[in-house]
């Protein structure tokens, strides 16, 4: 079963897989999401781990509005929002 982007409808390819919001679990494309650091995935003890986590535009303005999207090509960028 492929998943696909819950606000545009993209389909997942095999080159291509679509993450999901890890606030809540909505699929989102590359130009439905922003990847930011979070401090939720901070290292404890290991300085190597990513703190980079997916988010769903609404819960990236909501949790996070003043973080940095660490992806480019992004409509969030561009103040596309899912409502």
């Amino acid at each position: 079963m492929a998943w696909e982007c819950a606000d545009c409808g993209e389909k997942e390819q095999p080159n291509m897989k679509i993450p999901v919001c890890h606030h809540c679990g909505k699929p989102v494309c590359k130009r439905h999401r922003e990847m930011i650091q979070d401090d939720a995935f901070s290292a404890r003890d290991d300085s190597n781990t990513s703190r980079v986590a997916v988010h769903c535009l609404d819960h990236k303005r909501e949790f996070h509005p003043r973080a940095s999207n660490v992806e480019s090509g992004g409509l969030a960028s561009l103040g596309v929002t899912t409502k």
